[in-house]
């Protein structure tokens, strides 16, 4: 029953999000600490589009055709990707080179993006902090 409790949909989308936010700060980082190695290509993660498209599926506001199974044995029509399959992916940006030595980190762009992504994984925090906090007031009952 807990489990249920804790394995929504929104807390799995919140929970996978806060995984891809904190891959990103590792990438980030790491494309920071290469800033001056010679041939060095940055790297990025991908995530946000493929959860938002997962998402639309679900809903249904993709414009594809959706079916519904009233039993096991029914062919699925358009079933909705499940948002388990959703996963982060980092990939390797080779085709820009910015400087003569082939490395294409831009100090300023990777300190933008890890403002950007600092500030997100601190929304995600509070939501998965305010969504345990409503929890834990309805367990015990308003009561401290």
């Amino acid at each position: 029953m807990v489990d249920k409790l804790l394995s929504t949909p929104a807390q799995r989308v919140l929970e996978k999000a806060l995984g891809a936010s904190g891959l990103a700060h590792e990438v980030i980082a790491h494309n920071l600490a290469n800033v001056e190695t010679p041939g060095f290509k940055r790297s990025e993660v991908l995530f946000q589009a493929r959860l938002a498209s997962a998402l639309a599926a679900l809903e249904g506001s993709d414009g594809s055709l959706k079916g519904a199974r009233t039993n096991a044995r029914h062919l699925p029509i358009g079933e909705a990707p499940s948002l388990d399959a959703v996963e982060p992916e980092v990939v390797v940006r080779a085709e820009t080179s910015l400087r003569p030595d082939g490395n294409n980190v831009d100090l300023d762009s990777e300190m933008v993006k890890l403002s950007e992504n600092q500030m997100l994984y601190e929304t995600l925090a509070q939501l998965v902090r305010m969504k345990l906090t409503s929890l834990r007031s309805a367990i015990t009952e308003g009561r401290r």
